[in-house]
């Protein structure tokens, strides 16, 4: 029954399709095809009007699906609204970055300029008061009272010559970087690294502090190059960071420094822009340094430790010292050369054994570093004494850091700024 109907629907439509065809034909003048093409349309159009209304798609499931349509057009709308303020975020941060890049950039030129003052200042105080240290290439082997007058001269040419050297390559940053590694044990693994300066002549070579401290010294050109020393620690310190490297390096750093009245300002600044090193850069100073702190001194120490910086006791020849005191000021670590370490504790004054030392220090947050190490014997009595770090030629000596890692020259800072 149902086949007869849709026989009888079948035969409907094509009558119904040649009846509209006929009568645009006949009526509108169409084409017999364009008829039959329109005439097919309508009649599909009238299908599927028909499915439409009686499959039950009725207005209110029309609905329903604009209104899906709606939720999603918000969800969308939403979800470029959060991408816009993560833009806006991004935007903020990267300025908020490049602001402290120049703000890093411009406390370093300050550093940097007021270094340069410094060199002239002290090149032309060594100028007016001359040198009267005796050079270490001076000519031996005259005697007698005119070959005396004869050598006092040379000698002071000789240092006259070596100053001017000295102040030319302070001056054309001819000053480089050395490290030498602090290695834990019994592993021998690099941990941290002590900043060593040497002295470059125009030729290239190198000028060791044994020759330059002696005329660099009294002629006061010494802060200049511990601060230069400073700065190329802090270059290569960003580079290992930057390199995740959990590297920390060791600086020197002079008593005048912290004393200088103009300096010492713009040092803080420029620590205060590297403050997320203070775990990376260990300020270094000598024992009798720290004995003869002044109170200005100490204030300058309390500045460096709010910012989060570390201290080293260095060149110690006086155990008897209070530990809780210098743990106090900030420092963490303290050197012992490992031969007084293992044999003359008692000679320098400590009041307790060798192999007690390293942790008493710890019990005030102190770390030991035996130093001078050359011989392999040494590690083993070192390692009874449960000493963690060790320094000396038997890891390794002092090399010239490579260039990538200081690739920025202050040249290239003062530039850039």
């Amino acid at each position: 029954m149902s086949g007869l109907k849709a026989i009888v629907v079948a035969m409907a439509s094509l009558f119904a399709m040649l009846s509209l065809g006929l009568g645009l034909w006949a009526l509108a003048g169409f084409s017999g095809i364009e008829a039959g093409l329109a005439s097919a349309c309508v009649l599909l159009a009238l299908a599927q009007f028909s499915n439409f209304a009686t499959s039950g798609r009725d207005v209110d499931g029309l609905k329903a699906r604009l209104g899906d349509l709606g939720n999603a057009v918000g969800t969308f709308a939403r979800d470029i609204q959060s991408l816009k303020e993560q833009v806006e975020a991004l935007d903020k941060s990267v300025d908020e970055r490049a602001g402290a890049h120049t703000d890093q950039l411009r406390s370093e030129v300050q550093v940097l300029e007021t270094l340069v003052k410094q060199l002239a200042d002290t090149v032309t105080r060594a100028n007016l008061h001359g040198v009267s240290h005796a050079s270490p290439f001076a000519p031996a082997g005259k005697t007698g009272r005119g070959a005396m007058a004869h050598d006092r001269e040379a000698d002071k040419d000789d240092d006259e010559a070596l100053l001017e050297t000295i102040r030319k390559s302070l001056a054309d940053n001819r000053v480089d970087l050395y490290l030498q590694p602090i290695v834990t044990l019994p592993q021998r693994k690099v941990r941290y690294y002590e900043g060593l300066s040497r002295l470059r002549d125009i030729d290239g070579s190198i000028i060791m502090p044994a020759a330059y401290l002696p005329l660099a010294e009294p002629a006061g050109m010494m802060p200049i190059i511990d601060n230069l020393l400073l700065f190329r620690c802090i270059q290569v310190v960003r580079r290992l960071v930057d390199r995740q490297r959990q590297v920390g390096v060791f600086c020197n750093i002079s008593a005048h420094s912290l004393l200088d009245a103009d300096f010492f300002p713009q040092f803080i600044e420029f620590m205060e822009h590297n403050a997320a090193l203070s775990d990376s850069v260990i300020f270094e100073f000598s024992q009798r340094m720290v004995d003869a702190f002044g109170p200005l001194e100490l204030e300058s120490l309390s500045a460096l430790a709010e910012l989060g910086f570390h201290f080293s006791l260095d060149q110690v020849n006086n155990l008897d010292f209070d530990f809780k005191l210098i743990s106090n000021l900030g420092f963490r670590y303290v050197k012992i050369d490992a031969d007084i370490l293992l044999n003359r504790m008692s000679e320098k004054g400590a009041q307790i054994h060798g192999a007690d030392f390293r942790e008493a220090l710890a019990r005030h947050g102190i770390e030991l570093i035996a130093e001078k190490i050359e011989e392999e014997h040494v590690v083993v009595n070192l390692l009874d004494y449960e000493v963690e770090l060790a320094q000396g030629f038997l890891f390794g000596e002092p090399k010239p850091v490579r260039h990538d890692l200081t690739a920025q020259s202050p040249q290239e800072v003062r530039a850039s700024a």
